[in-house]
């Protein structure tokens, strides 16, 4: 899981005053924070397998998904698991001090989640996850979005963060000509 974080601050803000000066501005860094996450979502969804990882994990739902004990548990569908891998720019809290993101990957659906995170706290010594490290191999446990992030992470908050600066240096010129 990559510790690093990019802090923009002010960008509503920031993208906000730019739009009455140059809209054309504002619609370049938001295609460059789409370009980012549309290539970060389609390599995620590249390394989800038609096969489950493991020989015992179901492929068809059960009948009663709502049941514990294993009955309810969620059949591997990679049709279901790559349309689970999303991403969004809705604002939310990202962390304690309600710092918003400019966007974000998400796994959503149940079996993606599962193998997205397994073996990530608690209880490593399990059956369940010992099977999965040996069928994973050097990746383990982010296996999806998070081994995106982990290897393409920095090069991506470098991107956006140019993108954010340029965009600052465009409002900025453009608030000083209008001073005068």
């Amino acid at each position: 899981m990559s510790s690093k974080t990019l802090v923009l601050v002010g960008m509503k803000q920031t993208l906000k005053a730019l739009e009455q000066f140059d809209k054309d501005a504002v619609k370049g860094f938001n295609k460059v924070v789409n370009t980012e996450l549309l290539g970060a979502k389609n390599e995620a969804r590249s390394l989800v397998k038609p096969q489950p990882p493991l020989s015992g994990w179901a492929t068809q739902p059960a009948r009663n998904p709502r049941t514990r004990g294993g009955a309810g548990w969620p059949a591997w569908d990679q049709s279901i698991i790559k349309a689970g891998i999303t991403s969004t720019k809705v604002e939310g809290k990202v962390r304690k001090d309600y710092t918003t993101s400019a966007g974000a990957l998400k796994n959503i659906s149940a079996p993606g989640v599962i193998y997205e995170i397994a073996g990530r706290k608690g209880n490593k010594a399990g059956t369940f996850i010992s099977n999965l490290s040996k069928k994973d191999g050097p990746f383990m446990p982010s296996r999806l979005v998070w081994h995106v992030v982990d290897k393409n992470g920095q090069q991506i908050r470098d991107n956006v963060e140019k993108a954010f600066n340029d965009v600052k240096n465009k409002l900025q010129s453009n608030l000083e000509k209008e001073r005068g």
